[in-house]
């Protein structure tokens, strides 16, 4: 009987080194994955840091105050007698820190009209002030166009 009782703390011991190194190895692939989903943020992050918009922003944007926007390049559009037909929001993309706030958001708009008072309505759009309002998506047909807009809102650098 006493040689099954080592023979017994041994295999126990072997099993136990065994499952540390399974652990060990699981938690060094999890940081790995955890480094590489880092560096994939900072990359995709990059653009919207560098994008001069964030200059401009002082406030952070609400849902509110993109649908003011909206309105506001609707009324741009008609001044320059294109007549909007339809105009919906596609997709709003939150921030992380605090959902409330949005990093951007995509709007398209469907227009008829003279390609010249689409370009003049489309420049316009893009130098309204707040945030950073940028043509994502242009298609235009004889007297009328598609549009998709971008619009970028950015949180101040401490939420407090």
């Amino acid at each position: 009987m006493r040689r099954q009782f080592p023979k017994l703390g041994h295999s126990a011991l072997i099993i136990l080194v065994i499952l540390l190194c399974l652990i060990g190895g699981t938690l060094v692939l999890r940081q790995q994955k955890v480094g590489d989903l880092r560096q994939e943020m900072k990359y995709m992050e990059g653009p919207i840091l560098q994008n001069p918009a964030k200059e401009t922003a002082s406030d952070p944007w609400q849902m509110d105050d993109l649908l003011l926007v909206m309105d506001e390049c609707v009324r741009m559009l008609r001044e320059e007698n294109l007549a909007v037909r339809s105009y919906h929001l596609e997709g709003v993309f939150e921030g992380e820190a605090n959902p409330s706030f949005l990093h951007f958001a995509l709007i398209r708009l469907k227009v008829q009209g003279a390609w010249s008072g689409i370009e003049r309505g489309l420049t316009r759009i893009e130098g309204i002030s707040e945030g950073g309002i940028y043509v994502e998506e242009a298609v235009l047909k004889e007297n009328e166009g598609e549009i998709l807009l971008k619009i970028f809102f950015f949180e101040p650098d401490n939420l407090s």
